[in-house]
């Protein structure tokens, strides 16, 4: 049920254990929203998440429909949105040199679906884009 919700129809749901492992256990960006929200303003959202971290030493996040509450701290809320690196061209620092190593593996690891995964979701992104209901996904920094 929790990948249904993620991606709107995961590629193999009679055998989701594959996409389920690739995605448990890590700080993620659900990619319905990373989809058709953040990644149509990546400006905003790296500022927003630039103050969360920047504002609040927090230990641990409560998510809206996972199991809560999760250890995190700035540098690992951060690197899941590390997607943002890709659409504004630039290299977001993390936080100090150990925290830099891992969260820029755990930013990949949290910020990448399976493209198979991601068909459905991208399909509708596309049609939506097409009747004008959302922007089009912003790449590169605006000049």
């Amino acid at each position: 049920m929790v990948l249904q919700i993620l991606f709107l129809g995961p590629s193999d749901l009679l055998e989701p254990q594959r996409t389920f492992t690739q995605m448990s256990q890590k700080l993620i960006v659900s990619p319905i929203v990373k989809t058709l929200v953040f990644n149509k303003v990546p400006e905003k959202v790296k500022n927003w998440v630039d103050r969360i971290v920047t504002d609040w030493p927090f230990k641990r996040i409560i998510p809206a429909h996972f199991a809560a509450p999760v250890s995190a701290s700035p540098s690992d809320f951060k690197a899941a949105f590390a997607f943002l690196n890709d659409l504004l061209g630039e290299k977001w620092n993390v936080g100090p040199i150990l925290s830099l190593s891992l969260s820029t593996i755990l930013g990949r690891a949290a910020s990448y679906f399976p493209p198979d995964d991601m068909k459905t979701l991208s399909s509708l992104d596309e049609f939506l884009v097409s009747v004008g209901a959302v922007k089009k996904t912003v790449s590169g920094r605006k000049k």
